[in-house]
């Protein structure tokens, strides 16, 4: 009788662990299905143990880097007591495109929460007047009208993308745009190296008066940044282009030659990774 009971008692055990077992894993199962589909990443910044030099090409960062493979982008992440180092390398010709084209932007949450706290866009991408003439590496640029046509303006426009930043924040609604050399404390730059784009910052952590625009944190605490492109506008191309009939209403701008249908345009950039930034307590 009471190895009867005591069976009974072990499948029960047993039905319970296993049942339990199951809720655990799927569980677990939901939250991997969550953080991909939020694009949450867990990353650790590196202490900086080496020069690092914002000059668009990645020589010192090649021991530093996590690779994502979904968008053919690597990150590096270092940080010291008073400033955090950022190199992203971006080998998707797609992703490359829409930077230079639409303009890139790094948000920092130092609360580690979900809002776009402080902003920086770098490069500010081209005016939807420069998309519409087709002004990106490769393209062939379309031909406005004459009366429209200002040599002088299209001829600085790509070099402003390049030698201007705009901070976002951390006001609601407050942006400026400026000379890179007016960020105080805020280096940044963007250099096409071997079929790649090499994006490279140095930013404050903490502000004070010879650097006003900062991170808003301390060395070995956690934030949260978020790397992201807009969303592709495709520009209302009246008349397709340079005036010319667009085909059949197929051709016009990113259409296939012959009037074929167009191409799938590839989503914005979102990549979105709570941040552990290295602490000086560590290296001890």
């Amino acid at each position: 009788m009471k190895t009867e009971i005591y069976r009974t008692r072990l499948k029960v055990s047993k039905r319970i662990l296993t049942s339990r077992l199951l809720a655990w894993i799927f569980i677990l199962f939901l939250l991997t299905i969550f953080f991909i589909a939020c694009g949450q990443f867990q990353l650790s910044s590196i202490w900086r143990d080496r020069e690092v030099t914002i000059d668009g090409k990645h020589d010192e960062w090649l021991n530093s880097l996590m690779y994502f493979e979904e968008d053919n982008i690597s990150l590096g992440l270092l940080n010291d007591e008073s400033f955090m180092y950022i190199c992203m390398i971006v080998e998707n010709p797609m992703i490359r495109s829409q930077i230079m084209r639409q303009g890139f932007t790094l948000w920092f949450d130092p609360d580690g929460g979900k809002k776009r706290i402080f902003g920086i866009k770098f490069p500010i991408g081209m005016s939807e007047e420069m998309q519409m003439r087709g002004m990106r590496e490769g393209d062939v640029p379309m031909k406005p009208k004459r009366e429209e046509q200002d040599p002088e303006r299209v001829r600085q426009a790509p070099m402003r993308q390049m030698t201007e930043l705009e901070i976002i924040g951390p006001g609601k609604d407050e942006s400026v745009r400026m000379p890179i050399e007016q960020a105080k404390g805020i280096n940044v730059t963007i250099n096409s190296s071997s079929g790649s784009l090499v994006y490279e910052l140095k930013i404050p952590l903490s502000q004070d008066e010879q650097k006003p625009y900062a991170v808003g944190a301390k060395a070995g605490s956690s934030i949260r940044i978020r790397l992201e492109t807009p969303k592709f506008k495709r520009p209302n191309m009246r008349g397709g282009m340079g005036g010319m009939p667009g085909g059949g209403g197929r051709g016009g701008m990113g259409g296939m030659r012959g009037g074929g249908m167009m191409p799938r345009m590839p989503g914005p950039l979102k990549i979105k990774a709570v941040v552990q930034l290295a602490s000086p307590y560590e290296q001890e």
